[in-house]
């Protein structure tokens, strides 16, 4: 389905009326909610003029003015769209997001209708966020504002989507949204994004194919019914998606940039400048674009000394050996493994290591009380094969609450990496501790570790009592998750060695 400027057209329940095949009713307005005040073209006009007359110069207050001229005419998609590009320019102008009494003022509303405007304003002082995105959609969908709902709710799970940790919440309550304006095929689009982060969700998965259900039947009851409409519209139709190929989200980060880079072009020795730049070039999984910010930032640094921008350069560079180690290690999977793609892999992982190692060591010089550096630069030590440099740095990282346990796990790898198993196991007892009882991976990685540490002593020492811990550990983490590693062959295997090591004791 191609999706206009703000993302409308294709399928559309607001243009024609849409029957929900689960009900006997078409969507119509509810004359029982409040809808504010009467629809005043003239009275719109009037706000809508003066905003595009100071939007260039006073970009706060054109938002006023667009969101006082929506209170008269809310369905003109034309005036949402443009008070969107004012809120974008003013963001790359460095405008912040509402303040906290702002945000109080603005949290409520007399009627549906001036709730749903009053969260359009707050996204518009910050409208790359799709949290805020995802509010205009919920009091559009209780102010019956469907078209507005499906625009922005569209812009809400492109922006989500190409987050760098897309929020799956936002993608189940979109989908919930869409269902209810029987925008299905928009509904599956958001189920399915959920679906992605948490695939082994089998009522999520069976409510999608509910909704994939509802898509069909809708999708053939509006073909045949708008068959005839739309050979006669084939030409306006053709237009509308010519010019609405790029979707809502790609097209604001289009904007961003153009408008960054003209900024950056007005203000080359301005530092904010400079990171409005970065920031837009940084959008997107982009080698051009990303090797041109790296170029940027680094002339910065070397013109200003400011440390950040080196920092900025790093995190790029580490973003994208990921990104090409990923790559290749969809090769792997899709072709299988080869000689050649096997020492391709090897290569980038060492590339990597390399770089991160020095990367992180230059980090930690500069900022030596920051013990988050600290962590990332004793678990490149530890992969490195520097035991007694990883110890030395993860030591110092335990000591932040924040990197606690995690820096415990490796500290307790790198001791036993020496064989210094005592302390690798009450290393392990501290992480397991430092945890406070919160189970997930982490707990599970830990409790394993702390295992292969006993079992290692006890093997070495013929000790009964570690292996026989070791066993019972074994058998809680099979408990909690039969899938987590080999701990299927692991729990036979130390039970085995427990009775082993006690019969030798007892023989003794």
């Amino acid at each position: 389905m191609s999706e206009p400027s703000g993302a409308r057209g294709g399928f559309s329940p607001w243009t024609s009326p849409t029957t929900d095949p689960r009900a006997s009713h078409t969507i119509a307005k509810n004359k029982d909610i409040p809808q504010g005040p009467a629809p005043d073209p003239a009275k719109a006009r009037k706000w809508f003029d003066h905003a595009a007359s100071v939007e260039v110069s006073n970009h706060d207050f054109a938002i006023e003015c667009y969101i006082s001229g929506l209170r008269f005419a809310p369905d003109s998609m034309e005036h949402h769209e443009k008070l969107h590009e004012v809120a974008i320019k003013r963001k790359v102008a460095g405008g912040k997001p509402a303040g906290i009494i702002d945000a109080m003022k603005r949290s409520k509303g007399k009627d549906p209708l001036e709730k749903m405007l009053n969260a359009e304003y707050l996204w518009a002082k910050n409208p790359i966020d799709p949290g805020l995105a995802m509010n205009v959609m919920v009091a559009a969908v209780a102010a019956e504002h469907h078209e507005v709902a499906y625009w922005i709710g569209s812009f809400a799970i492109d922006v989500n989507r190409q987050a760098k940790r897309p929020n799956k919440n936002l993608f189940l309550k979109a989908c919930d949204l869409f269902a209810q304006i029987h925008a299905y095929e928009k509904a599956v689009e958001a189920g399915e994004l959920a679906l992605q982060l948490d695939p082994q969700n089998a009522q999520l998965n069976n409510e999608l194919k509910n909704l994939q259900a509802l898509q069909t039947e809708q999708k053939g009851a509006y073909d045949q019914a708008d068959m005839r409409q739309s050979i006669v519209d084939e030409g306006k139709q053709r237009e509308l998606e010519a010019g609405d190929q790029i979707a809502a989200s790609e097209a604001a980060v289009d904007q961003v940039l153009s408008a960054a880079r003209e900024n950056y072009e007005a203000n080359p020795h301005d530092d904010a400048a400079v990171t409005r730049l970065a920031d837009a070039l940084l959008r997107r999984d982009n080698d051009q674009r990303e090797n041109e910010a790296i170029e940027m930032l680094t002339a910065a640094h070397q013109e200003t000394g400011n440390y950040r921008f080196k920092l900025r350069v790093g995190d790029v560079r580490m973003k994208q050996f990921n990104r090409r180690i990923r790559a290749v290690r969809a090769k792997i999977k899709e072709d299988g493994e080869t000689d050649e793609l096997r020492e391709r892999l090897r290569k980038l992982r060492i590339a990597q290591l390399r770089f991160e190692l020095a990367e992180y060591d230059e980090r930690a010089e500069t900022y030596p009380t920051d013990m988050a550096i600290r962590y990332e630069l004793g678990r490149r030590q530890f992969e490195a094969g520097d035991n007694d440099g990883a110890i030395a740095s993860l030591q110092q990282a335990q000591e932040d609450a924040k990197s606690r346990a995690p820096a415990l796990r490796y500290l307790g790898r790198a001791f036993k990496a020496k064989e210094w198993h005592d302390e690798a196991i009450d290393t392990f007892r501290r992480g397991i501790d430092a945890l406070g009882g919160a189970g997930g991976r982490l707990s599970l990685d830990l409790n394993y570790e702390l295992m292969t540490a006993l079992v290692a002593k006890a093997e070495r020492d013929k000790d009964a009592e570690a292996a026989d811990e070791a066993a019972k550990i074994a058998s809680q983490i099979a408990q909690t998750d039969i899938n987590y590693r080999d701990i299927r062959d692991r729990v036979d295997a130390l039970r085995n060695l427990s009775r082993e090591l006690a019969g030798d004791d007892s023989d003794a």
